[in-house]
């Protein structure tokens, strides 16, 4: 059997990739471009891959191709009508991302609230021989006693609620599919949300229900002193609509891990803000932890061994 892992890059340095090669034989690319699928996956029967997109041009081209592993919770990139027609199996990871996009999620949150980069560099460059023992001119709130709004209680909102709820938040959530997620949290819809939360995250997929969920309108219902952190995907926001209303002060600030496209575009208006330090970046990272990683590649050989053995684990197809 031949294995071919198209992007082994997005997994980062440091794991062991050879395990696959229990199974036959294996081709690692560290990236493919979208005109380069069909050669690389020349005589492959399983794939691996985390953001290579898998279309109709690829499962007909790919007449060997029998299995396709992704590397990530979100199936996006898989047209998956096409996998069925194809006779293609779809298997993604979940659950392995749970704690590091939590922690990433604060890690954002505090970083904004509390100015810390612009902290850090004062207290670097300017603090030794100033004639004050601290700095006031960044002034911070606490979470305590915030409403923190979730939008999509799927493993990683519900773990953000509980650490939300140690900070000393009341947490309430909107249910993107429109199903009672947590009768124990309160379930409010997006105008409300968005209208009585301080602090707002999104952990939800891109899909048809989610994309462009906040636009002008929505973000105009938000606070002013209000902060959003983004975790979720990329164009569930719309990017020029947060970046007019960072820069007009109808939004206290905020934190992205993804942006649409990824990398961001030059031209995106969000990196020429005139007040930056409203908006924290990270580039899709949240997800990553090395035990995070650990974790996922750990899972996709368990998807593997189990696609062998028949069974339908974390089957999307």
């Amino acid at each position: 059997m031949k294995l071919s892992f198209l992007d082994a890059a997005s997994l980062g340095p440091g794991l062991d990739l050879e395990r696959f090669s229990s199974w036959g034989e294996v081709a690692l690319w560290d990236n493919t471009l979208r005109e380069e699928r069909i050669d690389r996956l020349a005589g492959t029967q399983v794939a691996i891959a985390n953001r290579v997109v898998f279309d109709e041009e690829v499962f007909a081209g790919c007449p060997n191709l029998k299995l396709v592993l992704l590397t990530a919770t979100g199936f996006n990139n898989v047209d998956l009508e096409a996998a069925r027609r194809f006779g293609v199996a779809v298997c993604n990871v979940v659950g392995y991302s749970t704690e590091s996009v939590a922690q990433h999620t604060f890690a954002l949150l505090l970083t904004l609230m509390e100015q810390t980069a612009w902290l850090d560099t004062y207290a670097k460059s300017r603090w030794a021989g100033s004639s004050t023992f601290g700095q006031l001119g960044r002034p911070f709130h606490e979470i305590a006693g915030k409403q923190w709004g979730i939008i999509g209680l799927g493993n990683i909102g519900r773990r953000v609620a509980e650490i939300a709820r140690v900070f000393g938040a009341q947490t309430v959530y909107y249910s993107t599919t429109g199903m009672e997620r947590d009768s124990n949290l309160p379930r409010l819809e997006l105008e409300n949300l968005l209208k009585t939360s301080d602090i707002i995250s999104i952990h939800s997929p891109l899909n048809e229900r989610t994309r462009g969920l906040l636009g002008q309108k929505e973000l105009g219902w938000m606070k002013p002193d209000s902060f959003l952190v983004n975790v979720g995907r990329g164009g569930i926001v719309d990017e020029p609509a947060l970046a007019a209303a960072l820069d007009a002060g109808r939004l206290g600030g905020a934190a992205l891990d993804v942006t649409l496209p990824e990398p961001p575009l030059v031209t995106n208006p969000l990196l020429a803000l005139a007040h930056p330090e409203r908006l924290v970046l990270s580039p899709h990272l949240a997800w990553a932890s090395i035990e995070a990683r650990n974790r996922c590649l750990d899972e996709v050989v368990l998807n593997l061994q189990s696609w062998l053995e028949g069974s339908r684990r974390n089957r999307l197809d």
